[in-house]
């Protein structure tokens, strides 16, 4: 699903990241952006893609043998912690990729996935990255993003590994349709492993998303959800969050932040979105929405139909768009004519705003309304003034018939 604008409002945030997007997870509206389309480098947020397609690709409780790959992450990197020879689920690397943003983790994904979607387990790891990155821009693309490119599957820097704000908005609003990847992101904290096996290391990890961080009060969010950092010196500081309150569901996305201000930028975010936009309901099925004069209708039965409409329109709004949200009913005939069944359609009913369509709704009749027959006409009360003129007609012609025939008849007996 493409990402719908909302009716466009005229404001500025003091926003310092770079390029930055906030949206409506359940509908998807951009409900404010900056350079939002503008290439850009995701570093780690690139994990939300490598989480979703390890999702989509694995089942959750399969236990991961870590190879010597996990040997080539370079030294600066990010690390969850794993050792060759580590067993670990799926659902535990996924949180090693998530929280730590172990780019060792990423490689084990990657290397597992891709041997197992070509059936090749010796898949060098190089084959391995190209055959993942392939899997992620093939999903990226199903998903809708069109301006991407990934080369890894952990976001470390590479001139062609790029994105822009809208497109990580879109996969982002993908991967929390998993209630897994949404469970995990969630998480202030985790520990993985097992005390059965001990080969699967046990291993304790912090959120590096400190929105999520309740002991920080600087950068602590009480409504944070989720989701994932990023940092490299090409890409800057970046942070893909999400934020739940009054039924609305953000999230915002920041690239290339200046040092430790991501945080109050998605603070900035998240407060101008609850303040200002909320879901309301402008029609429900089932309403009258107008009463309307029939036609020839029947005397026997009504002379005006309540109209319904059929479908309920609910939209995520501006608060000060409420006001201005208009309706216009247009009719299938003017004036409305009998005979009218229950449940026909009568008309559509458009509601518009700022002059741009936002829905048209079929309006259908509440009830039948019946045709006038031509008994219905000839005894209406309506007809007593033609009757009282046609039966004072006749009895004044019967009136003068009589005269002449008394006037001629008299002529002859005067003979």
């Amino acid at each position: 699903m493409n990402i719908v604008p909302i009716a466009a409002q005229e404001i500025s945030l003091p926003l310092q990241s770079e390029a930055a997007i906030l949206i409506e997870e359940n509908t998807g509206k951009i409900l404010y952006e900056k350079n939002s389309s503008q290439k850009m480098y995701p570093a780690s947020t690139t994990k939300i893609l490598t989480a979703l397609v390890a999702l989509e690709n694995a089942d959750l409780n399969e236990v991961i043998k870590v190879g010597n790959e996990v040997l080539q992450v370079p030294l600066d990197a990010s690390k969850a912690g794993h050792n060759p020879g580590d067993e670990i689920t799926l659902k535990d690397l996924i949180t090693s990729l998530l929280l730590p943003s172990g780019n060792d983790s990423a490689f084990v994904i990657a290397s597992h996935i891709a041997k197992k979607i070509t059936g090749n387990d010796s898949l060098d790891i190089n084959s391995a990255i190209t055959q993942f990155a392939n899997m992620m821009n093939d999903r990226a693309k199903e998903i809708g993003v069109k301006n991407s490119n990934f080369v890894n599957p952990h976001g470390y820097h590479n001139d062609n590994h790029y994105t822009t704000a809208y497109d990580l908005a879109l996969i982002t609003r993908e991967a929390l349709k998993n209630p897994v990847f949404r469970e995990i992101v969630k998480q202030p904290s985790a520990n993985i492993g097992s005390e059965s096996n001990p080969n699967q290391q046990k291993l304790s990890f912090r959120n590096r998303n400190l929105l999520l961080d309740s002991r920080n009060s600087n950068t602590y969010y009480p409504y944070a959800t989720g989701v994932k950092t990023g940092f490299t010196d090409e890409a800057g500081e970046c942070l893909v969050a999400s934020a739940t309150k009054d039924n609305l569901n953000l999230i915002a996305v920041l690239l290339n932040s200046p040092v430790d201000v991501r945080w109050n930028d998605a603070k900035t975010l998240f407060d101008y979105g609850f303040a200002n936009f909320q879901f309301h309901q402008v029609a429900k099925k089932g309403d009258i929405i107008d009463k309307v004069y029939v036609d020839k209708h029947s005397p026997k039965g009504p002379s005006e139909l309540e109209v319904l409409i059929n479908e309920d329109f609910r939209g995520l709004f501006h608060k000060d768009d409420l006001s201005r949200i208009e309706k216009t009913i247009s009719w299938i005939q003017e004036p409305l004519v009998a005979p009218i069944t229950e449940g026909q359609s009568v008309g559509k009913v458009t509601f518009t705003l700022n002059g741009e369509v936002l829905e048209d709704i079929e309006l259908i009749a509440k009830y039948g309304i019946e045709k006038r027959t031509i008994w219905d006409v000839m005894f209406s009360l309506g007809a007593i003034p033609y009757w009282c003129g046609g039966i004072g007609g006749v009895l004044i012609l019967f009136t003068i018939s009589n005269a002449i025939r008394r006037r001629k008849k008299s002529k002859r007996l005067s003979f």
